[in-house]
């Protein structure tokens, strides 16, 4: 071989070497984060959580949240305090990471349990190549001689206690895999176990389900427990642990924050969407027969008024005695001359009232015979014992127009149809344009008739418009409420929303909400959630 040839031969050789060592090198270390990230953070929850929040880009997250209107006009969102937490020192975190945190880092998880408050909660993220030199270098930080960190030992594993400036702790779990943080230390150590034992999240064939059917998607996603009820030895409905989970995909723009869920809970449990499967779907929307001073109204589909019974009987005691027999009474009649949904609506007095003015809508087949058979049931149901038999109606008159309001005997059947918590067990029954209108007192019915006489309905208000914007005409379930009108309602009307709205009213009075169910045939059932911001000058 020629000198030339060789050394072209050796030139080559080594080319070919350094680069097949420069792409084994490259390989191996991929090969290494890639196992980082291959680590399921799912793994780590305790599988008692009732919900779980997951964001793959925690930093664009914390941008689009302060890009929102109300972010700009100093209304935060308040309702993880960790999360909130964790937004106070990001900057600074970032402040060391010129380059952006990993993306197993920016990957992060939150998870919340009983009892529901802001302390029950855990954050959790997977680290990357360097990132646990991070952390420890922004602990050190952090970390004062006057408030030193306390470590605990639990089953083997650390757990640092660190003192925050506004006199709390963190408690924070932390190995060259991952991180976990929360308030409560013991929630690490459930945390713990969960690792230890493989008794995790993981292991919940409902959650997996779900987590098997997510579609691939950058948003941020919440998985929520949907809890069933099940009755106790001795018939006492009790909440079971076994439950079932939605998901929902969130999404944000400058004025509002959407919520798209899906479930596919199975109909084993007696739950409120496995009520809905039963139900019959509705169309349209019931805006024309609204006062214009609605501020709450829900539709709901009742086509199977057996299934939505049971539910609503499953909520609380079940009434006994005479009010058990009016209820089962009234309840029959409902079957039988009712139509397929009921709508219920609060909306404002003329004058000063320290309640809402309230209505329950129900379609009947025929207005008649539904007053008729309504007129019998009355005079012939038994009255409660040692009592004279009080008048079964009263006369009102509006706007020139005679109505017979019917006092209905004592019930709870309205209220738990209504989802209301009111100790009230009396109401009056109107008819009126094919519906038959139930209300706990004649005031507000004749403040709904005298709306709907003089054309005073809700279709053009903003609440209406914003909450109905992108909403489907066809639904198994729905409601709006102004949550700004509802913080300053009784007690007994802080049932209609879940209790979270009204733990943070300084946030979510700026908002309306709009909730919507939709069950498909394949048993499927689609909730979606918008929370529109209002103009602070509205």
């Amino acid at each position: 071989m020629k000198l030339r040839t060789f050394i072209r031969f050796a030139t080559i050789t080594s080319i070919a070497l350094l680069c097949i060592g420069f792409i084994a090198f490259s390989f191996f270390r991929m090969s290494i984060v890639e196992k980082k990230e291959e680590f399921n953070l799912y793994s780590l929850i305790p599988a008692n959580a009732s919900a779980v929040f997951e964001t793959t880009d925690i930093v664009g997250l914390v941008q689009n949240i302060d890009e929102m209107d109300c972010s700009k006009d100093q209304h935060y969102l308040p309702i993880s305090r960790l999360f909130a937490t964790l937004k106070d020192y990001l900057n600074t975190l970032l402040d060391d990471t010129p380059h952006g945190l990993s993306r197993q880092m920016n990957k992060m998880l939150f998870s919340f349990h009983e009892p529901d408050n802001d302390w029950s909660q855990v954050l959790y993220c997977s680290l990357g190549t360097g990132d646990y030199e991070l952390l420890e270098r922004f602990v050190d930080r952090l970390n004062t001689d006057k408030f030193p960190a306390k470590v605990y030992t639990y089953k083997g594993e650390d757990i640092h206690i660190y003192p925050l400036p506004d006199g709390s702790f963190m408690a924070c779990y932390i190995t060259s895999r991952f991180l976990v943080l929360s308030f409560q230390k013991n929630l690490i150590e459930e945390v713990i176990d969960a690792y230890l034992t493989g008794a995790s999240l993981t292991k919940d064939p409902f959650f997996i389900a779900v987590r098997n059917n997510k579609k691939k998607s950058s948003n941020p996603t919440v998985y929520t427990r949907m809890y069933s009820l099940d009755m106790g030895k001795d018939d006492t409905p009790v909440h079971a642990n076994l439950a079932n989970w939605t998901e929902f995909e969130m999404k944000m723009n400058g004025r509002a924050i959407y919520f798209s869920g899906v479930s596919h809970d199975p109909d084993t449990c007696q739950t409120f969407l496995s009520m809905l499967r039963k139900q019959e779907p509705l169309k349209g929307f019931p805006n024309s027969t609204l006062p214009e001073s609605t501020f709450f109204f829900c539709r709901r589909s009742v086509s199977n008024m057996e299934a939505m019974q049971n539910f609503t009987d499953g909520q609380g005691l079940l009434p006994t005695g005479y009010i058990g027999e009016c209820n089962a009474a009234l309840t029959g009649y409902l079957k039988e001359q009712a139509g397929s949904n009921i709508t219920t609506c609060l909306f404002l007095r003329d004058e000063e009232a320290p309640t809402p003015a309230a209505i329950i809508s129900i379609p009947v087949y025929n207005i008649s015979q539904a007053e008729q058979q309504l007129h019998r049931l009355l005079e012939t149901i038994p009255t409660e014992t040692n009592t004279y038999r009080q008048p079964t109606r009263q006369q009102i008159r509006i706007k020139s127009q005679g109505y017979t309001a019917y006092v209905l005997p004592p019930n709870t059947l309205f209220a738990q149809l209504a989802g209301t918590t009111d100790n009230s067990i009396h109401a009056y029954a109107c008819f009126y344009k094919e519906q038959m209108l139930i209300t706990p007192d004649v005031n507000s019915l004749s403040q709904y008739i005298e709306c709907m006489e003089e054309g005073k309905v809700l279709d053009n208000e903003p609440m209406y418009k914003d909450g109905t914007s992108g909403l489907s005409d066809s639904y198994h379930f729905m409601l709006i409420a102004d949550l700004g009108s509802m913080m300053v309602q009784p007690e007994a009307y802080t049932n209609l929303l879940p209790s979270l709205f009204f733990r943070y009213p300084a946030f979510f009075s700026y908002f309306t909400l709009s909730a919507q169910f939709i069950c498909s045939d394949d048993g499927v059932v689609y909730p979606n959630v918008v929370l529109q911001y209002k103009n602070t000058t509205e």
